[in-house]
């Protein structure tokens, strides 16, 4: 498994000697009898550079421990990392190769699927000794001590992951250990089982079977010994030390990341994906490491080897893991990611104000900073959505003598210090998704806040559209970042979809309205006299106009049910949202209804925030579209 010449051997009248074709190979080759350095520098290389092709699709996949979309990025740079410190290594001794790799993926190591592949690396180091050259039983010897190994450094090691596919991997190599004689027919017979291994994976952790996916961990794993076999094959590129591409591939179906966030997969870990590593000449033993860190955290990984030890952990106060290291020895590499702003595509903060109507436990799955708007109530300042919510509005609107209620926008200066708080956390780009400027001037204060930031890609986004108008637009752009796609991809489908949706809304009183200056006290008089109710809408700009009036609560329900109707004729793909300001059963019954009557790929649902609800007054509802395909 060195550079083809190594593997194929010499050759006489255009084929090696003894040579035999096999099926679905691209060249004859002759029996490979062991592994030495060379051979072993090269099978690294090239799985490292066929797990970097599957980093898309690694991503997407993520779905445990936490649905953060970050394992195949992991496991490439740490990958990278152990190829670059091998780029130059030329020894032929096998255990020396190997240790070069292990001590290069403690240091590199990243997220749970790098820290255990790390770990993995040096479990098989250490079994192989000082030895130069070895064959498929002490090949089989040290795979079963770097599986046995993975369950050292974790604190709670669960089925379903890395660790029983390797476990399966090292139980096919000693089974067959001794019957081939040739490592490539060995090996492809190990990467058959880890294969059927990795399928199992599937039906044995809850999460993945909800998800409809294999481990991501143990995909990558089960990768990097195909790209060693496909090299061997001759299929793989002839330079395997290049970098691989790292396009990402979009299908059309949900992603998994945000199939795993709705369900609420990974809810139960720590926020912060935390990994500190520390040298000195005191560092405990990883098992001492581990009991000190009970309490501070989840998905727990420690690794050492010499003065160097790195912890992986998912803390929610990362501040007091480094604290513990640093009384250890110094602190020489940290990184601390939100994990719900890191994976695939989500190192853009997604931003938009309360007015989006989204649900905060929607929000917070999904990573998205919600800025309110403010309430006025006489001479007090209310945050929209924290200190008052719909439910609290309807106390003071039915208050006798009450002061009238009045909205206001967020001061640039509190947009700045969010987007400040997501850049600080990890993020590295800002994407804006905001109240129309028709409605409120919201939008112009996110904007100029945003200009602040020079140098960070950034976009605020006017959604022409109010209320879950808005929040689906955030719902789109979370989906398609979550996918993998880029900042200005996402940006330029977001515009497009806005041009393809609205919200039909309507109120029980014209009263608010009145107050608003939406319609004219005539219009407001005869309104009520006659029980009419009116269907209003958005035109392009985000201003409100009037497309419908219903006598009726029936009439106006069928209306909108026949508005929606028209606007979703050949729609295929499309979300559904109903806001309602103290009217549940009529939302309920709302969403039941469209259900019944539409396949949306999701209906969002819920109260209004109190800052909508103060120019719409109890009895309002809305039901927003939005068009994808």
């Amino acid at each position: 498994m060195g550079d083809h010449s190594e593997v194929h051997g010499a050759r006489e009248s255009g084929r090696p000697v003894g040579a035999r074709r096999e099926p679905g190979a691209g060249r004859p080759r002759v029996r490979i009898a062991y592994l030495d350095g060379h051979r072993l520098r090269r099978a690294i290389l090239a799985g490292a550079a066929y797990v970097g092709r599957q980093r898309a699709e690694l991503d997407r996949i993520n779905v445990f421990p936490v649905p953060d979309g970050d394992t195949g990025t992991n496991l490439t740079l740490t990958l990278r990392s152990i190829s670059d410190a091998l780029r130059n290594v030329r020894s032929g001794s096998v255990s020396e190769v190997a240790g070069v790799a292990a001590e290069a993926g403690i240091l590199a190591a990243r997220g749970n699927s790098g820290m255990l592949f790390s770990r993995y690396l040096l479990g098989f180091s250490e079994s192989l000794g000082r030895r130069l050259r070895v064959g498929p039983g002490d090949i089989a010897e040290a795979l079963s001590s770097a599986a046995s190994s993975l369950h050292e450094v974790l604190e709670n090691p669960r089925e379903g992951t890395i660790i029983t596919v390797a476990r399966d991997l090292a139980a096919e190599a000693r089974q067959r250990a001794h019957s081939r004689q040739d490592v490539y027919l060995w090996l492809r017979d190990l990467q058959a089982a880890a294969e059927r291994s990795l399928q199992r994976t599937r039906e044995m952790l809850p999460a993945l079977r909800e998800a409809g996916v294999v481990d991501a961990g143990a995909m990558g794993f089960v990768s990097f010994f195909a790209g060693v076999v496909h090299y061997i094959e001759g299929h793989a590129p002839g330079d395997v030390v290049a970098e691989a591409p790292l396009a990402r591939t979009h299908g059309r179906d949900r992603p998994s990341l945000y199939i795993a966030r709705e369900a609420g997969i990974g809810s139960d870990e720590g926020r912060y994906c935390t990994q500190i590593a520390v040298r000195g000449p005191s560092v405990p033993e990883t098992a001492n490491i581990r009991r000190a860190l009970q309490g501070m955290g989840t998905s727990t990984i420690v690794l050492r080897a010499g003065d160097v030890a790195k912890v992986h952990i998912h803390a929610d106060s990362p501040e007091t893991v480094r604290e513990l290291l640093e009384g250890y020895g110094e602190v020489i590499s940290e990184v601390v990611e939100d994990t719900r702003l890191v994976g695939a595509g989500r190192h853009v903060a997604v931003v938009t104000d309360s007015a989006a109507d989204l649900p905060h436990d929607w929000a917070e799955r999904h990573g998205v900073t919600i800025v309110p708007l403010q309430v006025i109530v006489g001479d007090r300042t209310y945050r929209d959505g924290i200190d008052l919510d719909s439910e609290g509005l309807k106390e003071i609107l039915t208050t006798p003598g009450a002061p009238t209620p009045k909205t206001s926008q967020p001061a640039p200066s509190v947009f700045y210090d969010r987007y400040r708080r997501a850049l600080d956390r990890g993020a590295d780009q800002l994407l804006g998704i905001f109240v129309s400027g028709g409605l409120s001037g919201t939008y112009g204060s996110a904007a100029a806040a945003m200009r602040e930031f020079d140098g960070v890609p950034a976009h605020a986004i006017d959604s022409h559209s109010g209320s879950l108008g808005v929040g689906l637009l955030v719902a789109r752009a979370v989906e398609l970042l979550d996918d993998g796609h880029s900042l200005e991809q996402v940006v330029a489908e977001v515009r497009d979809v806005r041009d393809r949706s609205n919200i039909f809304l309507t109120v029980n009183t014209f009263e608010y309205l009145l107050r608003s200056g939406r319609v004219g006290r005539t219009k407001a008089w005869l309104g009520g006299l006659l029980d009419l109710k009116p269907i209003l809408s958005l035109d392009g700009e985000g201003r409100v106009i009037k497309v419908g009036t219903a006598r009726g609560t029936e009439d106006l329900i069928q209306q909108v049910l026949g508005l929606l109707e028209e606007r979703l004729a050949g729609a295929k793909r499309y979300r559904l949202g109903v806001a309602h300001f103290a009217v549940p059963d009529v939302a309920a019954s709302l969403v039941r209804r469209l259900e019944e009557r539409f396949d949306p790929v999701e209906i969002l649902s819920g109260p209004t925030t109190a800052s909508l609800a103060v120019h719409t007054g109890p009895g309002a509802w809305t039901v927003a579209y939005q068009v994808e395909e």
